[in-house]
C-alpha cells in the first residue's frame, strides 16, 4: 500500500528527475564545449602555421635564416591559445629553377573535458604549402597617354603605375631581380631619355622617308634634324625670331615597311633601319584666330605656329645650303606653305603648350609628343618621378601599334635597347602591360590636302598608313598591334591588356586577342579602380601564395 502511494505521489518528482538530468545535462554541455575547443584549436593551429610559412618563404632567405623564422613565428602564435599542448612544427623547402616551394607540418595536443571519449582525435594535425616563382621579372608599362587621357583617367594611371611600382620594388631580394620600363605613347614614342644613343637616329636625312613631307628643292629634299639645325638660327625672311632655339624633343617616325613593328636593330649601313626624327611641318594660315589656327580640329589645320608671310627684301637667306636669294616668289611660297596645295613649310617652332578646352595643345614640329621612354630598370625612384611626369597630349591619334613596338624593343636584348635578357631565358619571366582608353584612331585635318594631323607615318595622304581613309588606316594599325602581340607572344612575353571606359566590341576582340590568354584583358570602367587592376595583374606574375 505504502509503496503504491509513494509511485503515485507526484510530489518531489521534480528533485529526482533533476537530480538524475543535471549531470546529463552537464555532460552534453561539456561535450559540446570540447567539440568547440577541438574545432577553435585546429583553426588556429592552420592560421599558426600558415602564417609561420609565408613569413619563412621569401626569396632571399637562406636555409638557416628560413628556418629559424618559420620556428620563431610558429612559437609565437601558437603561445596565445592555451589549448594547444605540445604544439610542434616542421619545414621542408623545395628549391627548383625558378621556384622556392614550402610544405610544413604541425601537430598539436588538445586539452579537453572528455578526452577519453575522443580518442586519438584529441591529437591534431594541420599542413600548408606556399609556393612563389623567383623568375627575373621585367615588366614593360606601355601606356596611353593621349588627349583623351584627360582629368581622371590620367591622374588614375600615374597613380595605378607608382603603385604598381611600389609593389615590384618591394618584390625584390637578393635573389631576384625585378625590373620595369615605362612606355609612354600617342602617335609616336619618345627616345631621347636614357641610354639614348644617336646612331639609332637617321641624322642626315638617308633614309627613304626623312623629309617626304617637304617639296624638293633644287633636287634636295631637307632632312629633318637639319630643319631644326636652322632653328637655331635667325631667319628674317620667316618670321620665325620668336621661335628660335627649337631643338628636337626626341619622338620618332615609324621606319618604312616591314621595320615598323619589328625590333630590327637600328644600322647606318641600311639607312631604313634608323629612326626619323619627329618633326611637324607648319600648316598654311588659315585665319588670325588661335583657335582656327592651332588646336584639336578633327577636320581643319591644327599645326600653323608661323606666320607665311614672307619679306622678300631678306631672301638672301641661306637656308640647307640653298640660296633662296635666286629661287622664284612662288617656289618660295611653296617651299614655305603658303600655297594650300602643298603640305608646309620646313621650319618650325619650340614645343609650346596651350590650355585650352579639351586638355594640353601642342604646337610646332614636336607637337603630340609625349614624355621619354624610361628603358628596364631597378632604379624604381626614377621610374616613379617619370610616372608622375605623364600627362595627355592631344592631336594626331592613336597609335597603340607604336607603342607596343617600342615596348618589344626595350624586351629585345639587341639594340636600341640592350639591357634585356635574350627571350626564353631560363628563370627570366618578361611581361607587357597594355592600357589604352579608346581605339586606334588617325586623327584630325580630314578637309586638308594632308587629310589628317602629322603622326609617327607622316600625313595620312602620304600612303605610308597603306590607305588615305582615316577609318581604313586605323583598321591597318589595328592589324599592326595584333601583330607586334603575336610576335611578343611567340618570345614568351606574357601580355596583359587594358581598356579604360572604352570597352567596345572592336576593343574587345582586339585586346583579348592581343593578351596571353582572354582572361589577361581587363575591362575598367571606373578609373578609380584602375590602381586595383594593376595589382591584380601584379599579383598573378609576380605573388607569393599558399597554395593549399
Amino acid at each position: 500500500m505504502l509503496l503504491r502511494q509513494f509511485w503515485r505521489s507526484r510530489r518531489g518528482n521534480f528533485s529526482l528527475m533533476l537530480a538524475l538530468g543535471v549531470p546529463a545535462i552537464l555532460g552534453a554541455v561539456a561535450f559540446a564545449s570540447d567539440v568547440s575547443t577541438l574545432m577553435r584549436a585546429k583553426s588556429n593551429l592552420q592560421n599558426a602555421l600558415d602564417a609561420a610559412n609565408l613569413a619563412s618563404s621569401h626569396l632571399g632567405d637562406i636555409d638557416v635564416s628560413r628556418s629559424e623564422v618559420f620556428g620563431r613565428y610558429f612559437q609565437a602564435n601558437v603561445a596565445t591559445h592555451g589549448e594547444l599542448v605540445n604544439a610542434r612544427a616542421t619545414l621542408t623547402v623545395d628549391k627548383g629553377v625558378n621556384y622556392v616551394k614550402t610544405k610544413a607540418v604541425a601537430s598539436a595536443d588538445i586539452n579537453l573535458n572528455f578526452a577519453f571519449l575522443f580518442g586519438s582525435e584529441k591529437h591534431i594535425q594541420v599542413d600548408a604549402s606556399a609556393v612563389e616563382s623567383n623568375n627575373q621579372l621585367e615588366v614593360v608599362l606601355v601606356l596611353d597617354n593621349t588627349g583623351s587621357m584627360a582629368g581622371a583617367r590620367i591622374t588614375a594611371l600615374r597613380t595605378a603605375t607608382k603603385s604598381l611600382l611600389d609593389y615590384l620594388e618591394a618584390a625584390k631580394s637578393p635573389t631576384r631581380q625585378v625590373r620595369a620600363s615605362l612606355v609612354p605613347f600617342v602617335t609616336a614614342v619618345n627616345v631621347n631619355g636614357p641610354e639614348f644613343d644617336p646612331s639609332w637616329i637617321d641624322m642626315n636625312g638617308q633614309s627613304s622617308t626623312n623629309g617626304i613631307n617637304f617639296p624638293v628643292v633644287k633636287g634636295k629634299r631637307p632632312d629633318h634634324m637639319s630643319l631644326f639645325k636652322q632653328l637655331q638660327k635667325d631667319i628674317p625672311a620667316l618670321k620665325h625670331t620668336g621661335w628660335k632655339g627649337t631643338g628636337w624633343k626626341g619622338c620618332v617616325e615609324a621606319r618604312p615597311g616591314t621595320l615598323n613593328i619589328s625590333d630590327t636593330p637600328p644600322d647606318p649601313s641600311n639607312p631604313d633601319t634608323l629612326f626619323v626624327p619627329y618633326f611637324a611641318p607648319d600648316d598654311p594660315d588659315v585665319a588670325k584666330k588661335p583657335s582656327s589656327s592651332y588646336g584639336n580640329s578633327s577636320t581643319g589645320y591644327n599645326n600653323s605656329y608661323l606666320d607665311d608671310t614672307i619679306d622678300t627684301s631678306k631672301l638672301s637667306d641661306n637656308i640647307l645650303g640653298i640660296d633662296l636669294s635666286g629661287l622664284v616668289t612662288g617656289l618660295v611660297d611653296a617651299l614655305l606653305g603658303a600655297d594650300l596645295k602643298k603640305i608646309g613649310k620646313y621650319v618650325a617652332s619650340t614645343n609650346k603648350l596651350i590650355t585650352e578646352t579639351g586638355g594640353t595643345i601642342t604646337i610646332g614640329p614636336n607637337r603630340s609628343c609625349p614624355t621619354p621612354i624610361v628603358p628596364l630598370t631597378d632604379d624604381f625612384n626614377s621610374l616613379r618621378t617619370a610616372a608622375a611626369q605623364m600627362s595627355e597630349w592631344n592631336g594626331s591619334g592613336t597609335n597603340v601599334s607604336e607603342g607596343l613596338a617600342w615596348g618589344q624593343r626595350v624586351l629585345s636584348p639587341q639594340p636600341p635597347y640592350t639591357d634585356a635578357a635574350p627571350y626564353k631565358t631560363a628563370g627570366v619571366t618578361k611581361v607587357v602591360m597594355l592600357l589604352t582608353d579608346g581605339e586606334n584612331v588617325v586623327y584630325g585635318a580630314s578637309n586638308t590636302p594632308q587629310k589628317s594631323d602629322y603622326t609617327s607615318y607622316g600625313y595620312l595622304a602620304g600612303g605610308r598608313f597603306g590607305s588615305d581613309n582615316q577609318t581604313a588606316a586605323a583598321r591597318n594599325v589595328d592589324g599592326w598591334t595584333k601583330d607586334v602581340c603575336s610576335q611578343l607572344k611567340s618570345q614568351g612575353v606574357q601580355i596583359y591588356t587594358m581598356v579604360l571606359q572604352a570597352d567596345t566590341a572592336a576593343n574587345r576582340s582586339l585586346y583579348s586577342a592581343c593578351a596571353s590568354d582572354p582572361s589577361d584583358y581587363y575591362a575598367v570602367e571606373d578609373p578609380a579602380k584602375l590602381p586595383n587592376v594593376f595589382q591584380s595583374i601584379a599579383n598573378k606574375f609576380s605573388r607569393l601564395q599558399l597554395t593549399n
